[in-house]
């Protein structure tokens, strides 16, 4: 059996986190997304990967790997040009997205198909996602984005195909929002006969927002458990909460309490008496004294000053909402902390507010309110107290 990963996505509403890092390769309990994707499909004897020049990270990390291979989509033309790129394959294999969790046993299940397969997942809010409906567990039709769904069945991105999907790619036309779509295929597919059985799973988390992370964290960590590297230097007074996930080299300070679901990189330092809670903090990241982290990412090589206070609720206990793309988007949570890219160093006693977001490389100076996104440099001149004379 061979698969084939799509991974060539750019991330935009990841952000900050995707801009120094490709969307497959964020930490979630502690191994990027598609190393827990390539270890799913551990049964197949060879693993398709495609990805965009620009992913160095990524081509890096799986470029010695004997069972991987990596194929490059030099535009981006979206799922069924990236899926062309993997042609040659003969006989069943299977095609799945690399920045989406699913169940290993749904992945197991959908190979042992004898036909043309598509996964659905019962979704809450159907009309955000391609829509299927099904007649005696086969595909009959597929919606993108309808506004009055037929079904709750939406496409989740995992397929079973044989080598005759590939004439179907090269005969679709360019979508309206320029790029040649995989469901595009399907759909003409449909249209001349070809049966597609529906493949319920159980477990899908789209990795569309940065908040998605987290709940990939959390259902990773309660499947397969805490992950405490034997190197972790806990001190006295240290509260340990399972699950988390805590990596080489880290130290936890006295009296800290690392409540469950939270993940921490290698070689962190968490500072006395701060607690974290259901939160990322990556590599080489520093948490200061007498902080508190909830519901929050931090990047890689952060320094957090004491006292800094990650808040997660909003005081009218609705949902955070966050701005993605210039659009205010509902979390679904009423706890969501900050975002925090790589590189940024906050100062002590900053209070960062639910769902805002830092940018990469920032500076924040001590006892600031980050009320809103911060996206470029602060002058610190703003921020300097005049000296009573």
């Amino acid at each position: 059996m061979k698969a084939v990963v799509i991974a060539a996505g750019k991330g935009t509403r990841m952000q900050p986190l995707t801009l120094t890092t490709s969307k497959g390769m964020l930490p979630v309990a502690n191994k990027p997304i598609l190393q827990w994707t390539c270890e799913f499909l551990d049964f197949c004897d060879e693993i398709i990967i495609i990805v965009n020049e620009n992913q160095r990270d990524i081509i890096s990390h799986f470029l010695n790997n004997k069972k991987i291979q990596l194929r490059f989509q030099d535009e981006p033309l979206g799922t069924g040009h990236a899926l062309l790129q993997a042609e040659g394959i003969k006989g069943k294999f299977i095609v799945m997205y690399g920045d989406d969790v699913y169940g290993k046993e749904d992945i197991e299940n959908i190979s042992k198909l004898n036909e043309n397969a598509m996964s659905s997942f019962s979704s809450e809010n159907p009309k955000i996602y391609g829509v299927i409906e099904t007649k005696d567990e086969w595909v009959v039709d597929l919606e993108e984005k309808p506004n009055l769904p037929k079904t709750s069945l939406v496409n989740c991105g995992l397929y079973l195909f044989d080598e005759n999907i590939f004439s179907y790619l090269k005969k679709i036309p360019i979508s309206p929002r320029g790029e040649y779509e995989l469901t595009d295929a399907i759909k003409a597919m449909l249209a001349d006969g070809v049966k597609i059985r529906n493949h319920n799973v159980s477990v899908w988390i789209p990795l569309s927002y940065p908040w998605n992370i987290l709940d990939a964290n959390k259902y990773l960590l309660d499947k397969y458990g805490e992950k405490i590297h034997p190197s972790v230097e806990l001190r006295p007074g240290a509260v340990i909460e399972e699950p988390v996930a805590i990596d080489a080299g880290s130290v936890i300070g006295p009296n800290c309490y690392v409540r469950k679901y939270s993940s921490i990189g290698k070689n962190c330092k968490v500072g006395q008496a701060v607690e974290i809670k259901n939160s990322i903090v990556m590599d080489n990241s520093f948490v200061s004294h007498l902080s508190y982290v909830g519901d929050s990412i931090i990047g890689r090589n952060c320094n957090v000053g004491g006292g800094t206070l990650f808040t997660n609720l909003r005081l009218d206990d609705k949902n955070v909402k966050m701005e993605i793309n210039g659009v205010r988007v509902d979390s679904g949570r009423r706890k969501l902390g900050g975002i925090v890219g790589d590189n940024v160093k906050i100062g002590a006693r900053v209070t960062i507010m639910p769902g805002k977001r830092i940018w990469p490389d920032i500076m924040v100076p001590a006892c600031m309110t980050v009320n809103e996104d911060i996206k470029t440099e602060i002058p610190l001149s703003s921020f300097r107290q005049k000296s009573s004379e």
